[in-house]
């Protein structure tokens, strides 16, 4: 545990817990993860790959962040002393660059590395700059807001099940429950492109933010639950009981968890956003109507203009992130932003997780899908509805031992090697 007032100027004091465990199925931590509530950094990255590539890809990630952010201090402080729209610009724009820089990183490595080719990772990034949180996502990770005891999943899950929810094709109860939900579309290293998710959240005092790997959130379906254990006088020894929880349903995966909780706020500090540095999601039904959360999603180059159009403000389907609990408030869901497209990136999810059949997944994909993908952390080939349809969507595996070359005309990877480390 630490804390911290980020400085005198911002007066916005912060305390965080880190807690991370390697589980009961796997033999290796891949996850990674960092914490400075001084400055206000928080990572999380969950790494994938064999002969414990993934440990280097989420270490990898979680290095260059770090760097790319104390590099950037001058910059975060003038913001904190004087909020801006251009500041804030600014900010999201760090934020990209340190997770592009990370992608770049684990990439060429993996390329240059024959026994680390195809490895990857996710990775979560909050920035804490006075009471504004800004929010960088890639993979299936997660990243909640808890507020007066209501959860909130800021992220989407760059899954091929949220793929098919956004398409209409499965609804959101047959997604918790699917094997698509396994498979990655976006992740850190694996292919030459990556999109990156951006959201902003003005923060109020008494917030609390969980960023936390599949590991965790997997043994943690309902987000009440999230937010009734969280919103304890001592945060810090509720992770640690939601980390032991999941080893006893079933610890399936490395289980990390960072929590912030937001101490004092000093509520001079404006809390309107004017600027237009990322895409709005409207949240008409939510319990955090009252203050701006904002999400981007930044496409990589040749993304198919089919999911170009979907991030067209007026064109993205209500999904799970960003619901409403409680039960004086009816149920609402926010608009989000889709991951790439699965021609993007290429891994798969591993068979051990719990709940691994979907019941009335729509024409059959995600059964169909189940017979064709094994274990590891994913993204997938081809388009969402045909990796469904065709059992066609994993490739890259923490555990399994698949064979033969998966590169592609778009993204020039290299061999996958042979043997499969856990993770």
């Amino acid at each position: 545990m630490a804390a911290a007032p980020q400085d005198e100027a911002a007066r916005v004091t912060l305390e965080a817990w880190l807690v991370t465990d390697v589980g009961v199925v796997r033999e290796h931590n891949e996850d990674s993860a960092f914490m400075e509530p001084s400055r206000g950094f928080f990572i999380v990255a969950d790494g994938m790959g064999g002969h414990a590539a993934g440990e280097v890809a989420s270490a990898m990630a979680v290095d260059t962040v770090k760097t790319t952010l104390e590099a950037a201090r001058t910059e975060i402080e003038a913001f904190k002393k004087a909020p801006s729209d251009a500041g804030r610009r600014g900010l999201v724009q760090l934020l990209q660059n340190a997770v592009l820089s990370a992608h770049q990183a684990v990439y060429q490595r993996g390329q240059a590395e024959p026994d680390k080719a195809g490895m990857g990772t996710t990775l979560d990034v909050v920035l804490v700059a006075g009471p504004e949180a800004f929010v960088a996502h890639v993979g299936d990770s997660r990243t909640y807001l808890i507020r007066d005891g209501k959860p909130s999943q800021i992220t989407t899950d760059h899954t091929v099940a949220e793929v098919l929810v956004i398409e209409g094709k499965l609804t959101i109860e047959e997604a918790q429950v699917s094997p698509l939900r396994t498979i990655l579309v976006n992740a850190i290293g694996v292919s030459a492109d990556v999109g990156v998710e951006m959201a902003h959240v003005t923060l109020k005092k008494g917030d609390r933010l969980l960023l936390c790997s599949d590991g965790m959130h997997d043994y943690f379906p309902a987000e009440d639950e999230i937010a009734e254990r969280l919103s304890a006088d001592e945060p810090g020894e509720a992770l640690q009981e939601m980390v032991e929880l999941a080893k006893t349903r079933g610890g399936h995966d490395n289980i990390t968890g960072v929590v912030c909780h937001v101490l004092e706020v000093d509520e001079a500090v404006p809390h309107q956003m004017e600027g237009e540095s990322t895409q709005p999601v409207e949240l008409p039904i939510s319990p955090f109507a009252d203050e701006p959360t904002e999400t981007a999603f930044i496409a990589p180059a040749g993304l198919p203009p089919r999911m170009v159009a979907a991030v067209t403000p007026g064109t993205v389907r209500s999904t799970q992130p960003m619901r409403t609990l409680g039960e004086d408030t009816p149920a609402g869901n926010a608009d989000t932003i889709p991951p790439p497209d699965v021609t993007k990136t290429e891994a798969k999810k591993s068979e051990d997780k719990p709940a691994a059949k979907a019941d009335g997944a729509a024409d059959g994909e995600s059964n169909d899908a189940a017979n064709h993908s094994t274990d590891g952390k994913a993204a997938a080939d081809g388009k969402a509805d045909k990796a469904a349809a065709d059992g066609k969507a994993a490739t890259t595996d923490k555990d399994a031992k698949p064979a033969g070359e998966l590169g592609t005309a778009d993204t020039g990877r290299a061999d996958q090697p042979k043997d499969k480390g856990a993770g």
